[in-house]
């Protein structure tokens, strides 16, 4: 019998601590990201909350084949973010260790940059879009500094902290 999964999240006081791992994936200049749910207007990479007992790259795989029903491939780590989310009602501290990720050849994931919609394993409907790198300041990208920062992939891991809010304006 398997254990029970236990997302590692919590909120012991006022404010959520989550770890999330998220994949970086370009493909002809583009990233793939995903929209909010709701259609609330802003996108973030793929990925999710990584899982007590498992590697944040083991963790990563598993949300990849979950949302994109494909085994990836991890190049490296690219960046560890101190996410510091200051919302009405909603603080967060999240960790985030974003991957550079690559998919098998004959992936559909290489073979289009079409907007496409995937159903996870709960049944929730995902929205995916390549969004063209040199334009990501055009887009409402959390966390924000993606926005610059996928512009050159940096040759070693980075380390970022970030402090906002959804609701600033750009």
């Amino acid at each position: 019998m398997q254990p029970p999964r236990t997302m590692i999240t919590f909120k012991p006081a006022e404010i959520r601590f989550t770890f999330r791992v998220g994949g970086i994936i370009i493909h002809h200049e583009h990233v793939l990201c995903q929209a909010a749910p709701d259609n609330e207007g802003y996108w973030f990479l793929p990925g999710g909350r990584a899982e007590l007992g498992e590697s944040a790259s083991v963790s990563l795989l598993r949300e990849m084949q979950e949302e994109l029903g494909v085994a990836m491939k991890i190049e490296r780590l690219l960046y560890i973010v101190e996410n510091f989310f200051n919302e009405p009602g909603d603080s967060s501290h999240e960790l985030g260790l974003y991957f550079l990720v690559t998919a098998p050849p004959s992936s559909y994931l290489n073979q289009s940059l079409e907007t496409f919609t995937r159903v996870d394993e709960v049944g929730n409907h995902l929205r995916f879009d390549w969004l063209p790198i040199v334009q990501l300041e055009a887009f409402t990208l959390y966390p924000p500094f993606f926005q610059k920062a996928l512009q050159e992939i940096p040759e070693h891991t980075v380390h970022f902290e970030e402090h906002h809010s959804r609701f600033d304006s750009k």
